[in-house]
């Protein structure tokens, strides 16, 4: 019956493998009507899935051998520094660049499909390291067969590489009817001639397809970013690595996020305070449109973005400020961030009442939380979060032991969790007198443990006995699947007490790490993590 399903059907069956080439490869050998239907879903992602897959150097200079076999100078137009063809050599085909000028000494050989048509999205990088893999397995005569203009500052091999790897994605721009997915960078080591798509002529129709983009580097964007503001205007998800180096550039993005219809994710690194208004005015554009929302390494410094996002983060799901520093902020309106289920302030500080805010509007909806909790800065807050957001089913707080106690209240109210990761200052060296107090806060959690809690980690300035793991473990009604913690004492007698979980609830460990801090008088302390697994 399957030979007898229509192109369509076979075509929707086949995409569920798009990350899957070894299945895909396989359906080829089926039968004809199976091989036409499965190439363009195996060659749809091709540099993804050899960057990310367990694909050999070989396996990649192959793909960039028959993407090289397409081109033909008439299929091209090729400027003056490089022409790519395809030459047959005795009974088997490969691929060589050279002048324009020069012909092939043989006929050429047609590749059975055009792969380039099917391409949907690459990343520059990718395709830039499969080319330099590609290189590295010609032979010298034929690296010697590539005339190219030198550049000041980048050696000979170097240069290869870049024009060959800017006239591939010419031809693939000119090939494929659309691309969605779309990654460059802009590093100070490549000249901007060969990442600037606007200079491709007419090569960029596919690119109004862009449903993701992603720019990285730092030197010049300002070009990049006018170009996709004329090209691409529905565009769904941006991350932007490092905005450029001047206000222009800030412009130029502001300019580019204005253009956008459907922009509904967009991430930024390394912001500067003088560029970030700009851009934070942009995203305000997208009103209501926009759910998840991302800044790392940003300078906001005597700027209140919560307030400026107000119009842009009516329907924001996901919000995160990762490693921002101090960010003050007045106490945000009562209709913004209503809809939140993910909210990651890793590294970030805003002032209590603002966090205390943003819970009480989030209320049932917050369901994962990366927060600072210590007592000084944030006294009760994990009680706080407790009290608003009992539906949260994973967190992950910064904690001291002091303020350890408070996960009795979470554990009350938050029934739903899921993990629960504390990190923190590691014990010290007077450890010892203060053991019973920190053994019974982990004994007091057992009665309160939600039985829905999967992962647990503790690597704060806690560090607990055998005997005290042991009496958690056997009051714990939770079936966990990890645990990670500090002990104090033999680390082979707390995984005694673990394996004992194990057999007592038919898990299996299916990893285990154990061992003692190399500090002399730290040497009765040690780090465990244990994985478990259901027998089969």
């Amino acid at each position: 019956m399957a030979t007898c399903l229509t192109a369509d059907c076979l075509s929707k069956i086949f995409s569920y493998f798009d990350a899957d080439p070894h299945s895909l490869h396989s359906f080829l050998l089926v039968n004809r009507h199976w091989c036409i239907n499965a190439v363009p879903i195996l060659w749809r992602r091709t540099f993804y899935v050899t960057a990310h897959g367990h694909f050999t150097s070989k396996s990649r200079c192959r793909l960039i051998s028959t993407y090289l076999s397409c081109l033909t100078s008439d299929s091209l137009n090729l400027d003056d520094s490089v022409s790519i063809t395809s030459h047959k050599s005795g009974r088997r085909a490969s691929s060589s660049i050279i002048t324009k000028n020069t012909s092939p000494s043989t006929h050429q050989i047609s590749p059975t499909f055009d792969y380039a048509s099917f391409l949907r999205g690459f990343d520059y990088f990718q395709v830039y390291h499969a080319i330099g893999n590609w290189y590295a397995y010609q032979s010298s005569e034929k690296k010697k067969t590539i005339k190219f203009i030198e550049i000041v500052g980048i050696d000979d091999d170097k240069c290869k590489i870049l024009l060959t790897t800017k006239e591939l994605i010419k031809y693939i721009l000119s090939r494929s009817p659309a691309i969605d997915y779309l990654a460059l960078d802009a590093e100070a080591t490549v000249p901007s001639e060969f990442i600037s798509i606007g200079k491709f002529q007419d090569h960029t129709n596919c690119l109004a397809y862009v449903r993701k983009f992603v720019c990285r580097g730092n030197s010049n964007k300002l070009d990049l970013y006018k170009t996709f503001a004329k090209i691409a205007t529905n565009v769904e998800n941006i991350t932007i690595y490092g905005i450029g180096n001047d206000d222009s550039q800030a412009e130029g993005l502001s300019s580019f996020i204005r253009k956008q219809r459907n922009l509904s994710k967009f991430v930024l690194w390394d912001g500067t305070k003088e560029q970030l208004p700009n851009v934070i005015k942009a995203l305000s554009v997208n009103c209501g449109k926009l759910k998840y929302l991302e800044f790392r390494y940003c300078d906001f410094e005597n700027l209140r973005p919560l307030e400026l996002l107000t119009d842009a983060c009516s329907e924001l799901t996901t919000l995160k400020f990762i490693q921002c520093g101090e960010i003050s902020s007045y106490v945000i309106p009562s209709s913004s961030f209503s809809d939140l289920n993910v909210l990651d302030l890793q590294g970030t500080h805003f002032p209590a009442d603002t966090l205390e805010t943003l819970f009480s509007r989030a209320n049932i909806d917050l369901r994962s939380i990366n927060i600072e909790a210590n007592s000084l800065r944030y006294p009760r807050m994990i009680e706080k979060l407790a009290s608003y957001c009992p539906y949260l089913t994973k967190i992950c707080v910064r904690l001291s032991k002091d303020g350890m106690s408070q996960l009795n209240s979470l554990f009350r109210s938050c029934t739903r969790l899921e993990t629960i990761i504390v990190q923190g200052q590691l014990p010290d060296r007077l450890y010892t007198f203060t053991q019973d107090y920190n053994d019974n806060l982990l004994i007091d959690l057992r009665e309160v443990i939600p039985t829905s809690l999967k992962k647990l980690v503790v690597k704060t300035d806690c560090a607990f006995t055998a005997s005290a793991v042991d009496a958690f473990l056997r009051g714990c009604r939770a079936n966990l699947n990890r645990l990670e913690f500090t002990s104090y004492g033999n680390v082979w007698q707390h995984l005694n007490v673990i394996k004992k979980y194990a057999r007592r609830h038919k898990l299996k460990i299916k990893q285990e790490i154990a061992g003692n801090y190399g500090e002399l008088l730290m040497r009765e302390m040690g780090q465990v993590v244990v994985e478990f697994v259901e027998f089969e």
